[in-house]
């Protein structure tokens, strides 16, 4: 199980990081094929548990949201992107011949669109984000992508706590966990797994902000280690609580060892968001 686990994390890691590390439209694409994937796993999940989500709408909603992500600055757009998929989405059940249950089903099919789309179309942003790095590699690599150097950097930042804050406390926990973390929403999870997470997302969030040049301070970059790490896990909570509702294990079998895509990128529907309003907060004020 291990063996097959760390097989398929190796080919996650490829898909998402190489297009992550060409920044750009390439990247986007990627990350509109995992949103797309996402939400199919989420809509069937809901089925499967009873409801009768508008599946073609959030569909069709999800790859507007990560196009329109990919061509403006998602931070304006959003707001309008929201509003318009709430009263769009409110129109839809209108047509449907019986009524009952129809605002469990709107709620759901709204609900999966922000759970899913916003935050990777946030992920899209932070790629975009303006500014040159620190590191002279990370800069050149950049600028012959014609991309930016401080986006790379953020998102190689999230891309290395978000994983190994989840190697790691899987691993700890497994050996050396004894008390459970939160049994009824994820029996797995450990107290020990947890705190071995954090710790190792605030070295790695130093590490990694040292070898991308992200333009922050040794200190700073550990505090978002330690930021991405504990909303990585809150992600992979919120996550099993929505299983554990539908009485699922998995959000689907795409992915050998791991479930569904959804399983996969739990985290980082917290982590992506998280890094561009730290980053954001962090610019304003001027320390970064």
């Amino acid at each position: 199980m291990l063996r097959q686990r760390s097989i398929s994390a190796i080919g996650i890691v490829l898909f998402a990081a190489i297009p992550a590390f060409l920044g750009g439209l390439v990247f986007a694409a990627a990350m509109l094929v995992i949103a797309l994937v996402a939400i199919h796993e989420l809509i069937t999940a809901f089925r499967v548990g009873g409801h009768q989500p508008f599946s073609r709408s959030a569909i069709a909603a999800t790859a507007v949201f990560m196009v329109v992500g990919a061509f403006t600055e998602p931070e304006r757009s959003a707001a309008w992107l929201v509003v318009g998929f709430l009263l769009i989405s409110l129109v839809v059940p209108m047509a449907r011949k019986a009524i009952n249950g129809v605002i469990t089903d709107w709620a759901l099919t709204f609900c999966a669109v922000m759970y899913v789309a916003l935050p990777l179309m946030f992920a899209v942003a932070l790629r975009k984000s303006p500014g040159d790095a620190t590191r002279h590699w990370t800069n050149a690599v950049a600028s012959w992508l014609d991309t930016p150097g401080k986006g790379l950097s953020l998102v190689g930042i999230v891309f290395a706590v978000t994983w190994l804050n989840d190697t790691a406390a899987y691993l700890v926990g497994r050996k050396y966990g004894r008390t459970k973390l939160i049994p009824e929403i994820s029996p797995g999870k450990t107290r020990v797994g947890s705190v071995a997470g954090v710790v190792t997302g605030m070295f790695t969030g130093a590490v990694a902000a040292w070898i991308f040049g992200a333009p922050l301070n040794l200190f700073l970059a550990a505090g978002l280690g330690c930021v991405l790490a504990v909303s990585g896990q809150l992600g992979d909570l919120a996550e099993s609580l929505i299983k554990r509702n539908l009485g699922l294990k998995d959000m689907g079998n795409l992915i050998p060892g791991h479930g569904g895509m959804l399983d996969r990128v739990d985290a980082l529907l917290f982590t992506f968001p998280v890094t561009f309003m730290v980053a954001e907060l962090l610019t304003r004020i001027g320390w970064m």
